[in-house]
């Protein structure tokens, strides 16, 4: 456990940090960025969409800066995290990102875009409205297996809970080869809720692994995790 971490909210100065952490968790491990090979752009032209959206500060979905939480060590960065609360508002993260992402997408490609996202239908899990999902759960290699990211899960549940005051679960959906953090959610408390497969092998231009599931901790053993 890594003492004296520091961990707060980030802000438009961390905005590099949030992308790296966003690519890093997109990766799973591997050299593929997801969202690049589903919309047909490169790594520079996701950067700089990212960059715009991360600074309007869009509450509730995917690239709301203000959810991500920073930890940092002597004021070197050492991990992040993503969070919102699920259809805050009734509107489905989902749809807000798309609407979101949208206008920065190439009107030539929106054929072939179309055909990437409906192939990976086959994983995708949907969100449960009033549940607190986490996303882009990240921490840099030299300080892995010190419990950073627990802390950061820790602290960001209890953050919500001032915020909102109606979480029903927390949930993160991941890949399930992705071993450390499969591992980490379980040995927290976490359980498997929903399990999605594929044996289209056209999956693998986009995701590493084929097999993607939702892990799940309830309102009523969030003490243990949180206090224990």
């Amino acid at each position: 456990m890594i003492e004296e971490l520091n961990i707060r909210h980030a802000t438009t100065d961390d905005i590099d940090f949030v992308i790296e952490t966003i690519f890093e968790s997109e990766k799973s491990g591997s050299g593929m960025i997801s969202s690049c090979k589903i919309f047909g752009i490169t790594e520079n032209r996701f950067e700089n969409i990212l960059r715009e959206i991360l600074c309007e500060n869009i509450p509730d979905y995917d690239y709301y800066l203000s959810g991500f939480l920073i930890a940092e060590k002597n004021g070197e960065y050492v991990g992040a995290i993503g969070s919102w609360l699920e259809a805050a508002d009734g509107t489905p993260s989902g749809f807000v990102k798309t609407t979101i992402l949208y206008p920065f997408l190439d009107r030539d490609k929106m054929k072939e875009i179309n055909k990437n996202v409906s192939l990976i239908k086959e994983l995708t899990i949907n969100r449960k409205p009033g549940a607190l999902q986490l996303e882009y759960e990240y921490t840099r290699d030299q300080f892995r297996r010190q419990g950073v990211l627990s802390q950061l899960i820790r602290e960001s549940i209890l953050m919500n809970m001032k915020r909102y005051d109606r979480i029903e679960k927390v949930q993160v959906a991941l890949l399930k080869a992705n071993l450390k953090s499969f591992d980490a959610h379980i040995k927290l408390g976490f359980t498997i809720v929903e399990e999605k497969h594929t044996e289209n092998p056209e999956i693998f231009k986009f995701f590493p692994f084929n097999t993607k599931v939702l892990l799940e901790i309830n309102k009523e053993d969030l003490p243990r995790l949180l206090f224990d």
